[in-house]
């Protein structure tokens, strides 16, 4: 009876053992037009660390998102439109990297996520290494879940987690 069970369990484990876990999706066909994504954000910049959960909205190449710091301390809207950057709804003169330097001493190139999240790219620029380690489902094909940022030249590394994304309707 013993060598009996030793030998199922075995066989199950053997079983198991070549089970492929891991689905894999190809990235959608195209970048939607109008989409969403909600996450959080671990951003390590010049030695010091900030925790921070967003929502962004793109619609085209105009976007809107929210930045709330952790514990929902401090809470800013940034958007964009065709007459520039707007700040709490407030039209600024300063171009997105400039206010993120300013205001958050670290940037990270918001135009290209995007492509990170639907193209799985990861040469973006030069400036960036992009590093994709987990993904989702979406709409029958895979965007990214899990993104790192490293900056090549400063001491910024920015880790993305995306709880969501969808496209708008």
């Amino acid at each position: 009876m013993k060598l009996l069970l030793t030998c199922c369990v075995f066989l199950f484990l053997q079983g198991c053992e070549t089970l492929n876990t891991q689905t894999k999706y190809n990235a959608p066909s195209v970048i939607p037009n109008a989409w969403f994504a909600k996450g959080r954000a671990s951003i390590l910049a010049n030695d010091s660390h900030q925790s921070i959960s967003f929502d962004i909205k793109f619609i085209d190449e105009e976007f809107e998102m929210v930045l709330v710091g952790a514990l929902g301390l401090g809470e800013v809207n940034l958007g964009s439109t065709v007459k520039g950057l707007l700040v709490d709804h407030v039209q600024t003169p300063l171009k997105l990297q400039q206010w993120m330097e300013q205001e958050l001493g670290w940037y990270f190139p918001l135009n290209t996520l995007p492509s990170i999240i639907f193209e799985h790219r990861s040469d973006i620029n030069d400036e960036w290494q992009v590093e994709i380690n987990k993904f989702m489902l979406y709409e029958g094909a895979s965007v990214a879940k899990m993104i790192i940022l490293q900056h090549q030249y400063k001491p910024i590394k920015i880790k993305l987690l995306l709880q969501e994304v969808n496209q708008l309707k």
